[in-house]
């Protein structure tokens, strides 16, 4: 289908690099170094080595190593970093644009119809368009799951987010949460499973059923929440730099590499939730909760009002916003 033009004003199309062997190529990643991303992106880097014969060599640093995570971008623009595996709502506080990117909250039933607008809607290029503003190669979106709601209350109805105390890390995911009644709260995730289990906190946005898991978070959460709130990107990129200096075959097996590591994620990461889900449900007593179609069709029309909030705030991120919105229309969902 046809797309309106991103309104950026930067060249598309990555300029053919120059044969040879790059140098390190040092990206940081968003979570820790034995998280299952970290070790499948670790993965990736060394096939690609040798598929390369050494010509992509990507040093993979964990999650909060060089840089925290809000901050790789200007890291890869003050060359301390080459590239980066992470989400673009980390950005959401500098650029609106990246925070319609980097999570599409209720608008859509799951992340593998989410990330059709990638690939048939022209999501790619209005990415790749995006980061070139940052003199960066946005190289391939990454398979994330979609993200769960720890809680010590049952949560069965949007409506049942009226007056809870949550914790939530900002961007479109909180505003979303905050529209359907939740009083929101700013902490670090260590924190915030204090803060579960004292009584301060009724349930906590934070990731996916294993990483939720692994961090604590049902330590006293006697509920886990799959209402869509929150639906985020991850992706790969690098300085446009670092780009260019890779030969056009090589560019293209970077691509390639990324693509496949993105669906090694998409079975390994729902294999690790059902594992967790189970390990939840049969050792700490978890129950799990589903919204039906009625109440995704609440967060759905959240979701177009949050979008129009952040549309409007730069030409980048209403381009976004009307991709997403005519790709949905097609696909009927909209």
């Amino acid at each position: 289908m046809k797309i309106k033009t991103l309104l950026l004003g930067c060249a598309m199309g990555a300029v053919a690099g120059t044969a040879g062997f790059a140098e390190e190529i040092r990206m940081q990643t968003f979570l820790g170094a034995t998280a299952a991303t970290t070790v499948a992106f670790e993965d990736m880097a060394a096939e690609l080595a040798e598929a390369t014969d050494g010509a992509v060599q990507i040093t993979v640093l964990p999650g909060g190593v060089v840089v925290g995570a809000a901050e790789t971008i200007e890291a890869i623009q003050n060359g301390i970093l080459e590239g980066q595996y992470t989400a673009p709502t980390y950005f959401a506080g500098s650029d609106p644009a990246m925070g319609v990117l980097g999570d599409t909250i209720g608008a859509y039933p799951d992340s593998a119809t989410r990330n059709r607008w990638f690939t048939e809607g022209g999501g790619l290029d209005l990415a790749r368009a995006l980061y070139a503003q940052y003199d960066m190669m946005f190289i391939c979106p990454v398979y994330w799951p979609s993200e769960q709601i720890p809680s010590t209350v049952p949560i069965n109805t949007v409506a049942d987010f009226e007056g809870l105390s949550m914790r939530a890390p900002g961007g479109l995911a909180s505003d979303l949460l905050s529209r359907a009644g939740a009083s929101l709260v700013t902490m670090g995730v260590g924190e915030s499973v204090t803060a579960m289990e004292t009584g301060v906190l009724d349930a906590t946005d934070l990731a996916n059923v294993a990483l939720n898991v692994a961090l604590g978070m049902h330590n006293q959460a006697e509920y886990s929440v799959l209402a869509r709130h929150s639906m985020a990107v991850t992706e790969m990129s690098v300085s446009m730099d670092t780009w260019n200096s890779l030969s056009p075959e090589h560019q293209q097996a970077f691509e390639d590499a990324c693509n496949a590591m993105s669906e090694r994620l998409a079975v390994e990461l729902p294999e690790a939730d059902e594992a967790a889900a189970e390990q939840a449900r049969t050792e700490m007593g978890v129950t799990f909760i589903e919204f039906g179609e009625e109440e995704a069709a609440t967060f759905r029309a959240l979701t177009d009002e949050v979008w129009t909030e952040w549309g409007g705030r730069s030409p980048n991120a209403q381009a976004i916003v009307d991709s997403h919105r005519a790709f949905l229309t097609e696909i009927g969902l909209n």
